[in-house]
């Protein structure tokens, strides 16, 4: 469930959520999303066949490019939100991957990709957890043929949908 849909859609609609409380500018909110998409420029690199070995959730899909936002946002006084919202979008994109399929989380000091799998099941009537995470020597899924709009992520969005309206209903009601 990975897709650039939900890379930009889910940290967006968290930020909105939360903006009042946090005093974004849902402008600028807005504006930086594509910050979101920004690790996925890698698979350029996958797709071009620059180099020998697959870059894809390798070259942009490590803790290093956070680096620079997150050293801004600590010195910098200045425009200090904005730097905020652009750590945020970087890492919601490292934590979605790492969740579907694993990241090289610091390429290129350390070359294995760190990988989540969790799920609830349900059977025989109960819910029994399912986790599974670790260090592997290669991707589960590249994210390739995945489709940017899906029956899943409509669902996602819907659901996202009623929690901001209703979250930003509860924010309203509190401030009359």
């Amino acid at each position: 469930m990975s897709s650039l849909f939900n890379h930009i859609f889910i940290p967006v609609a968290i930020l909105f959520l939360f903006s009042k409380k946090l005093k974004l500018n849902p402008t600028e909110v807005i504006t930086l999303s594509f910050f979101a998409a920004l690790p996925d420029a890698d698979s350029l690199f996958f797709v071009l066949k620059f180099s020998p070995t697959p870059l894809h959730r390798v070259l942009f899909h490590n803790v290093f490019i956070v680096i620079i936002p997150l050293l801004l946002l600590i010195f910098v006084k200045k425009r200090r939100q904005v730097s905020g919202i652009i750590c945020f979008y970087l890492t919601s994109h490292l934590i979605l991957d790492l969740f579907t399929g694993g990241i090289s989380l610091f390429y290129p000091v350390y070359h294995d990709i760190f990988f989540v799998h969790a799920e609830l099941l349900f059977t025989d009537g109960s819910f029994i957890p399912a986790l599974e995470y670790g260090i592997s020597d290669r991707i589960m899924n590249m994210g390739i043929g995945e489709p940017a709009i899906s029956s899943e992520n409509i669902a996602a969005s819907v659901l996202l949908i009623i929690s901001a309206a209703m979250a930003a209903g509860g924010i309203n009601r509190k401030t009359r």
